[in-house]
């Protein structure tokens, strides 16, 4: 483990500095504001002129990301916060800038390796070998989602994940504790949510209401953490009713008469019900193979934004450590590149060097030096394909 722990901390520390993505410095902006006296971001953003776009986070993100910057101050230095207010099209031209990508990162690397021990730690609860233990670790902190999102873009999706795995530890000795996590983590970004109730309705018991009472702890501990700016018409747009919230919802099937039928909803209630039936929720193998099919479903039958793909590998590492289905990554990550060119977003791709060197910047699009009119439509579907396969997984289920 200390050799494993070792090699990945080198790795990150050659990549973090180097690499940079506006959305990280944009997020930590956001604490800064007000001369960080500001605790109700979305009101402060509403009544105050700011160039920089709403907050469309759940409260507690913005909470976290408050109690993160300390940590950022002390690595970068003072003037980091005069760094985090400039446009992300030139922040990169900063001489400090591996000193500010490092800063900025800091707390999300050290969110990833948390989240790495607890792998570990729910696949020997699991009762898995000392080295498929440390192969699931190893497969989490090197494969190359985790490095494109966590380590080279800086995404703070691990800052939901991160609470999440701590509750998956907790979930057969200490339920209540676990779906309070689970909740935890959906206040800071609602995605976990969504596993929440899919654990709730496969945890081992054959008490109906004991499950409900499950998926009711994490609700409410989402609904706790919003009730204080649920009352905001500008909390409500900016938050509940953002495109990031309702995309899992856009994908539907036209019955005629106006009436559509939502196709990510249907698909998670179908591997929700072959989860109970085939009594998956008894190891934390079948868990995890019912989350890696949740994740495919929405973000196979949703527009996602590549970097979301992080949901996946907490749970992924843990299956094919032990089983046969990392041939998966074979089809996921040319997709995945596929989806990632198709976005008019340079700093998806070569944008994200450069702070290495300041002309990557200014090469085109992808799509302008190829014709990729159908690339994201034939990754979407392979992704659609794996999401498919995965949920036959779950039907087939055997502990």
């Amino acid at each position: 483990m200390k050799k494993i722990l070792w090699l990945a901390v080198t790795i990150y520390l050659i990549i973090a500095p180097i690499t940079y993505h506006p959305d990280t410095k944009l997020v930590l902006y956001y604490a800064t504001v007000g001369k960080e006296k500001v605790w109700n971001i979305y009101k402060y953003l509403n009544k105050n002129i700011d160039s920089a776009p709403k907050f469309h986070y759940p409260p507690m993100n913005y909470w976290i990301v408050k109690a993160e910057l300390p940590l950022v101050k002390m690595v970068g230095g003072s003037e980091i916060v005069k760094w985090l207010g400039t446009g992300g099209n030139i922040a990169f031209l900063d001489k400090n800038i591996f000193l500010y990508n490092l800063a900025t990162k800091l707390p999300l690397l050290i969110m990833i390796f948390l989240t790495g021990y607890m792998i570990y730690e729910i696949a020997k609860k699991a009762g898995f070998s000392e080295n498929r233990s440390r192969l699931a670790v190893l497969i989490w902190y090197l494969n190359p989602i985790t490095i494109y999102s966590g380590v080279m873009m800086g995404q703070n999706d691990i800052l939901a994940i991160l609470p999440f795995i701590f509750g998956l530890y907790f979930y057969y000795d200490y339920p209540i504790l676990a779906f309070l996590l689970f909740g935890l983590g959906g206040s800071i970004k609602s995605f976990p949510l969504i596993w929440a109730i899919a654990l709730a309705g496969v945890y081992p018991t054959k008490n109906f209401l004991n499950k409900v009472f499950l998926m009711i702890i994490s609700l409410l501990v989402y609904g706790v953490t919003l009730l204080p700016f649920i009352k905001y018409d500008y909390f409500v747009t900016d938050v509940m009713r953002s495109g990031l919230a309702m995309r899992m919802f856009d994908s539907s099937i036209n019955l005629g008469w106006g009436i559509k039928l939502m196709v990510v909803p249907l698909l998670l209630i179908v591997v929700t019900l072959v989860g109970i039936k085939n009594n998956i929720g008894k190891d934390y193998l079948g868990l995890s193979k019912l989350l890696v099919a949740i994740n495919f479903i929405v973000l196979g039958f949703s527009n996602f934004n590549p970097q979301w793909f992080i949901w996946i590998m907490p749970f992924f590492s843990i299956v094919i450590s032990v089983t046969s289905e990392y041939w998966s990554l074979a089809f996921i990550l040319p997709a995945l590149m596929g989806i990632i060119l198709s976005f008019n977003d340079k700093f998806l791709y070569w944008g994200l060097g450069s702070p290495i060197n300041h002309n990557l910047i200014n090469l085109p699009y992808v799509s302008e030096i190829f014709n990729i009119k159908y690339l994201n439509n034939l990754s979407h579907f392979v992704i659609m394909t794996i999401a498919i396969y995965w949920l036959y997984l779950c039907a087939k289920f055997k502990k």
